[in-house]
């Protein structure tokens, strides 16, 4: 819960509000923090299933 407050603190909001509000406002800065988000997702998958083997 702390890492998820500090993160919505940081990124001035929330991964879903970025994705849908952000992103349909046109906001750039929504948009790199979807981009970012989720590229950290695909590459947590990756790494979890293809190279850790979960």
């Amino acid at each position: 819960g702390l890492l998820v407050g500090f993160g919505a603190t940081y990124g001035n909001g929330c991964t879903s509000g970025h994705g849908v509000c952000g992103i349909s406002r046109g906001s750039m800065r929504s948009i790199t923090a979807t981009v970012t988000f989720m590229a950290a997702a695909f590459v947590t998958v990756f790494v979890t299933r293809h190279l850790i083997g979960g």
